[in-house]
C-alpha cells in the first residue's frame, strides 16, 4: 500500500515538473518572439526613419536645384539624372511643372522624392511658387542714403506693417531712433544680413524697451540672415508691353499693343494719370507735350480703345485688355490717380484690374509721383481674402530706376502700389523725395504696397531729441498680403521660391 502511493507521488510529480517545464519553455519561446518582434519592429521603425530623412534631403536638394536654375524647366524632370545613393540608402527626385505654368508668370513646381532605405521606401512631396518682392513691405539692398552717403534714420512715431528687409551692403545697418517711442515701429518681423542695429539713445537692454520698437520685442528681429538678392533689371516689362521682343518703334507716342499680346508702350517722356469713367473702366490719360491719349480699359466688354493720337501703325481698339503692363522708354514725369476696382461676379474676381507701370531702368529713367495714387476700393489685411473690399480693390505695381515723390506733392501723400527701384545690375535706384530736406508743410508719406529699393532713399528729416518731422515726410508704411500671392503683371521676382505645401505620401 505504501509503495504504491509513493508511486503514485512519484508520477504526480513528473507530471508537474514536465507541465512545469512546458510552461517554461512556452514563456521562453514567447519572450523569444516579443524579442524578435521588438528587434523586427525597432529595424522596420530605423529603416522607416532613414528613408524619411533621405526623402527629405532629396526633396530639399531638389528645391535648391531648381531655384539655381536660370530658367524654370518647362517640362517633367529628374534633376539628378536617376537615383543618388545617400548613407545606406538612396533617393530618386521629380519635378512636375504646374499645368498653368505656361500661361502663369509665378510658375508653381511640385517636387516628389521617393527615399528607400532597407527595403522601405518613403515618400514626401513640397509644392513650390516663385517668390515676388511684392512680399516686403520695406526693403533695400543698401541703408546708405543715395542722396547724401549718410545714414537714414527710423523714427519714433513712424511704423511699418509688414516685413522688412535689408541686405546691408556696404556696411550699412538699420538706424532707429526710438527717443519718446510710446508704441512699436516695426509691427511684423524684420530681418537683416548684418550683424547689428544702431540705436538712440542706447541699446535696448530690457524686454520692455524692446517692445517700444518691436512689436514682438526682441523675438521681432533676426539679423545675420542669407541675402535676397535684389532682381536684374531686364527687358521683361518692355517686352510685355510690346507683346514681342523685336520690333520696338522709334517715334514718339502711345502704342496700343493689347491686341498683339502685350499692354500700352510709350515711346518718349510722358506723364500718366489714372482716372475712372463713368462705369468704373481704368482710363489710362498719357500727355506728351501738346499731345494727350486716353485708354480706356473696358473690364465689361474686356477691350480697349483709345482716344485721342497714337504711334504711326498704333491701332485705336484692340480685343482684349492685354498684359496689363504700362511701359516708357523715357521718364514718367507725372504719375498720380486712381486705380479702379476688379469686376467681381458673385464671391469671385471675374476681371482684375492689375497694372504694372515701368520704364527703362538700365537707361537710368525716373517715374516722378506727383500727388496721391490710390485705390478706388482699398483692400484690409484684416479681414478674409474673400471680403468683398479685398475681392474689388485693384492692384499696381512701378518698376524703374528712381522712383520719386515730387517736391510739389501735398504734404499727406498715400500711395497704393508696390514700388520697385533699382536693380542688382544698376548703379543706384531710390525712392526718395525730392528736396527732403527743405520740402515743407511736413505731413504723414502712407504706402500701402511696398518699397523696395537698391540704395535707401531719404523722405524728410526731424529732430533727432523730439522726433518731431522737420520737413518732408513722417512714414507710414503698410504691407499689402496680396502682393504675394498675385503681384502685379510681370513685377519681378525674388529668385527664391516659397513653400507652398508640404505632405508625406501615403505608402503604396
Amino acid at each position: 500500500m505504501i509503495g504504491h502511493t509513493s508511486r503514485k507521488r512519484s508520477g504526480t510529480v513528473l507530471v508537474v515538473a514536465v507541465i512545469s517545464l512546458f510552461l517554461v519553455a512556452t514563456a521562453t519561446m514567447g519572450v523569444l518572439l516579443i524579442t524578435a518582434n521588438a528587434l523586427h519592429l525597432t529595424k522596420t521603425q530605423s529603416a522607416s526613419a532613414v528613408a524619411f530623412n533621405i526623402a527629405e534631403s532629396g526633396a530639399e536638394r531638389a528645391a535648391y536645384w531648381l531655384k539655381n536654375q536660370p530658367t524654370p524647366p518647362t517640362e517633367e524632370v529628374n534633376p539628378f539624372g536617376g537615383s543618388v545613393h545617400m548613407g545606406d540608402g538612396e533617393y530618386r527626385v521629380t519635378i512636375y511643372p504646374h499645368p498653368e505654368n505656361p500661361n502663369a508668370y509665378l510658375k508653381t513646381f511640385r517636387i516628389v522624392s521617393v527615399g528607400t532605405a532597407h527595403g522601405i521606401s518613403k515618400t514626401i512631396e513640397i509644392v513650390v511658387k516663385q517668390a515676388t518682392f511684392g512680399r516686403y513691405a520695406y526693403f533695400t539692398d543698401s541703408e546708405t542714403s543715395s542722396v547724401s552717403g549718410g545714414a537714414i534714420w527710423w523714427k519714433a512715431g513712424e511704423t511699418v506693417d509688414g516685413p522688412v528687409h535689408s541686405n546691408n551692403r556696404n556696411g550699412s545697418n538699420f538706424n532707429i531712433n526710438y527717443n519718446g517711442s510710446t508704441a512699436p515701429i516695426f509691427l511684423d518681423m524684420l530681418t537683416a544680413s548684418g550683424t547689428t542695429i544702431n540705436y538712440t539713445p542706447s541699446r535696448p537692454r530690457d524686454e520692455a524697451t524692446f517692445m517700444r520698437i518691436f512689436r514682438d520685442g526682441s523675438k521681432g528681429f533676426r539679423l545675420g540672415v542669407p541675402p535676397i538678392p535684389m532682381p536684374p533689371s531686364t527687358d521683361t516689362q518692355r517686352n510685355a508691353a510690346w507683346g514681342s521682343s523685336s520690333g520696338f518703334p522709334s517715334t514718339n507716342g502711345v502704342y496700343l499693343r493689347a491686341g498683339f499680346g502685350g499692354g500700352i508702350y510709350i515711346h518718349g517722356d510722358a506723364a500718366i494719370q489714372l482716372t475712372l469713367d463713368a462705369n468704373g473702366n481704368q482710363v489710362v490719360r498719357i500727355t506728351q507735350g501738346s499731345n494727350v491719349t486716353s485708354v480706356t480699359l473696358d473690364k465689361t466688354t474686356q477691350t480697349c480703345r483709345v482716344s485721342g493720337p497714337v504711334g504711326p501703325g498704333s491701332p485705336t481698339e484692340a480685343p482684349s485688355l492685354g498684359t496689363g503692363v504700362i511701359y516708357c522708354t523715357g521718364n514718367i514725369t507725372s504719375l498720380s490717380g486712381i486705380v479702379a476696382d476688379n469686376r467681381v461676379v458673385g464671391n469671385e474676381i471675374a476681371v482684375r484690374n492689375a497694372l504694372t507701370i515701368a520704364n527703362d531702368v538700365n537707361a537710368g529713367k525716373y517715374i516722378k509721383i506727383t500727388n496721391n495714387l490710390i485705390y478706388n476700393t482699398k483692400p484690409d489685411k484684416t479681414r478674409d481674402s474673400s471680403d468683398p473690399v479685398n475681392l474689388a480693390a485693384g492692384t499696381l505695381g512701378l518698376v524703374s530706376k528712381d522712383i520719386i515723390i515730387a517736391s510739389t506733392a501735398p504734404s499727406n501723400l498715400e500711395i497704393d502700389a508696390v514700388c520697385l527701384a533699382g536693380g542688382s545690375n544698376t548703379s543706384g535706384g531710390s525712392f526718395y523725395v525730392e528736396n527732403y530736406s527743405t520740402k515743407k508743410p511736413t505731413g504723414t508719406l502712407r504706402v500701402l504696397g511696398g518699397i523696395i529699393q537698391k540704395a535707401r532713399g531719404p523722405v524728410g528729416t526731424f529732430d533727432p531729441n523730439t522726433g518731431a518731422t522737420l520737413t518732408g515726410y513722417a512714414k507710414a508704411y503698410s504691407y499689402d498680403p496680396r502682393m504675394a500671392v498675385n503681384p502685379p503683371p510681370y513685377y519681378p521676382t525674388t529668385g527664391t521660391y516659397e513653400r507652398i505645401s508640404w505632405r508625406l505620401l501615403p505608402s503604396e
